[in-house]
C-alpha cells in the first residue's frame, strides 16, 4: 500500500498517532530481530524502507546496504546508511579508520523513524546532509520535540537513541520495552490503520480521475522538448497575447531550468566544501593521534630510560656497599690475626 513515510504525509499534521507508532516499531524490532539472530544488519533503517500492507502489515525493504556480520567479531567499518538516520558510530567509520560497528546501529535509526513518525520528519532534516553527518556524532542525543507524547514514548525514544553504542540496548531488551511490550488494542490499531490506508488509496483514485492538463502547459512543453514546434504557434491567426502568453511561458521554463541548475552547481559546490572540511578535519584528528603516539611512545622510552639507569644506580650502589663491607669484613680480620700473633709472641717470652 505504501511506505511509512507515505503514511506519514497522507495523515493530517503529519504526524501519527502513538498507538501507530508503538505498532509499527515492534513490527520492525521483529524484523531487526531476525535479522540480527541471522548476523545480518539492515543499516538502512528509516520510513521509506518500511512498507505497510494493505492489512497494515509491517514489511522491512531495501537491503541494498545490509551486511553480514563476521561470526567471531560481530562487527563492521563500513560508512553506510542515509545521513538523518546514521548512528554515530556509523559515522564515526568514515572519521576514524580504526572504528567499528554492530547491529546496534540499526536500533539507533529505528529511534530516529520512530521521531520521525510523532513529528513528520527526522531531527537535522531542514539542514544540508554533510551538515548533520558532521553534528551527529558532537550534538546531544535527539529527543522529541513536544510534551504532549507520553512518558513510554519518550523513554522508548532515549533507549534507542544512546549514543554510546556499547551502552544502547540490544534488539531484545527493547521487545521488552513497555511501549512495546504493553499494546493492548493492536487489532484495533491495524483496523484504523487498514481503514486510513484504504480512505487514502480511495482519495488518491479519485484524483486521479478528476485531474485534467491544461492545454497551453506541460503537454505543449513536452512538444518543443521533442523538437516539434507547437502546433499553436504555427496557425495563422492566432492572437498575439496567445504567442506572447507561450513565449513568456518557455522563457519561464527556461529560467526555472537555469535556477536549477545552478542551484544544483550551488549544491555540489557545498558538498564538496563539505567533503573538504570533513576529511580536513579527519586528517587533523589523525594527525592528532600520532603525535598523541608519538608522545606517549617517547614517555614511555623516558620512563624506561629512567627505570634502566636507577636500576644501574640501585646496582652500583650495591655493590659499593658490598665492596665496603667486603674490606671491612678483611681489615677486621687482619686486625685479629695481628692480635692473635701479638698474643702469642707475648706468651712465648
Amino acid at each position: 500500500a505504501g511506505s511509512v513515510t507515505d503514511l506519514i504525509k497522507n495523515t493530517k499534521g503529519n504526524t501519527l498517532k502513538e498507538e501507530w507508532i508503538a505498532y509499527i516499531c515492534r513490527e520492525i524490532l521483529r524484523g531487526l530481530s531476525h535479522l540480527h539472530q541471522h548476523k545480518v544488519i539492515h543499516r538502512d533503517i528509516k520510513g521509506q524502507n518500511v512498507l505497510l500492507t494493505e492489512n497494515a502489515e509491517v514489511k522491512l525493504v531495501d537491503f541494498g546496504v545490509s551486511a553480514q556480520l563476521d561470526r567471531t567479531v560481530g562487527r563492521r567499518n563500513t560508512f553506510i546508511g542515509t545521513p538523518y538516520w546514521m548512528a554515530p558510530e556509523v559515522i564515526a567509520c568514515d572519521e576514524n579508520p580504526d572504528a567499528t560497528y554492530d547491529f546496534k546501529s540499526d536500533l539507533w535509526s529505528l529511534g530516529i523513524t520512530a521521531i520521525e513518525m510523532a513529528e513528520g520528519a527526522p531531527p537535522l532534516c531542514d539542514m544540508h546532509p554533510m551538515r548533520a553527518l558532521f553534528l551527529i556524532p558532537r550534538n546531544p542525543a535527539p529527543r522529541l520535540k513536544s510534551k504532549k507524547w507520553s512518558k513510554k514514548f519518550q523513554s522508548f525514544i532515549e533507549s534507542c537513541l544512546v549514543k554510546n553504542h556499547s551502552q544502547r540496548p540490544a534488539t531484545e531488551q527493547l521487545m521488552k520495552h513497555p511501549f512495546i511490550r504493553d499494546q493492548p488494542n493492536e487489532r484495533q490499531v491495524r483496523i484504523q490503520l487498514k481503514d486510513h490506508i484504504d480512505r487514502t488509496k480511495k482519495k488518491r483514485g479519485e484524483k486521479d480521475e478528476t485531474e485534467y492538463e491544461y492545454s497551453g502547459s506541460e503537454e505543449e512543453e513536452e512538444e518543443n522538448d521533442s523538437g516539434e514546434p507547437s502546433s499553436i504557434l504555427n496557425l495563422p491567426g492566432e492572437s498575439t497575447l496567445r504567442r506572447d502568453f507561450l513565449r513568456l511561458q518557455l522563457a519561464n521554463k527556461e529560467r526555472s531550468e537555469a535556477l536549477r541548475r545552478q542551484q544544483l552547481e550551488q549544491q555540489q559546490r557545498e558538498n564538496e566544501e563539505h567533503k573538504r572540511q570533513l576529511l580536513a578535519e579527519r586528517q587533523k584528528r589523525i594527525e592528532e593521534q600520532k603525535e598523541q603516539r608519538r608522545r606517549l611512545e617517547e614517555q614511555q622510552r623516558r620512563e624506561k630510560e629512567l627505570r634502566k639507569q636507577q636500576e644501574r644506580e640501585q646496582r652500583r650502589h650495591y655493590e659499593e656497599q658490598m665492596r665496603r663491607e667486603e674490606e671491612r669484613r678483611r681489615a677486621e680480620h687482619e686486625q685479629e690475626y695481628k692480635r692473635k700473633q701479638l698474643e702469642g709472641q707475648r706468651a712465648s717470652k
